[in-house]
């Protein structure tokens, strides 16, 4: 991942991931979301949702208003 992203979000349940996702691309945010569903033990995989830096503070007081 490249410096200027921050992870937001990380969830075994991907689904969940990617309405916040959603969510988050609805208000305009960049988001970019990595699932790490494919790995040996996809029970205990982590799916993980970036931000850019400079909006990462949005992006936490949206996800907090949509928890």
């Amino acid at each position: 991942m490249e410096p200027n992203w921050k992870l937001i979000l990380s969830d075994s349940d991907s689904h969940h991931v990617r309405l916040m996702q959603s969510v988050l691309e609805t208000e305009g945010l960049q988001t970019s979301m990595i699932d790490h569903s494919d790995s040996a033990f996809p029970s205990t995989a982590e799916s993980e949702l970036f931000v850019l830096e400079e909006e990462f503070e949005k992006a936490s007081d949206i996800l907090a208003a949509n928890q």
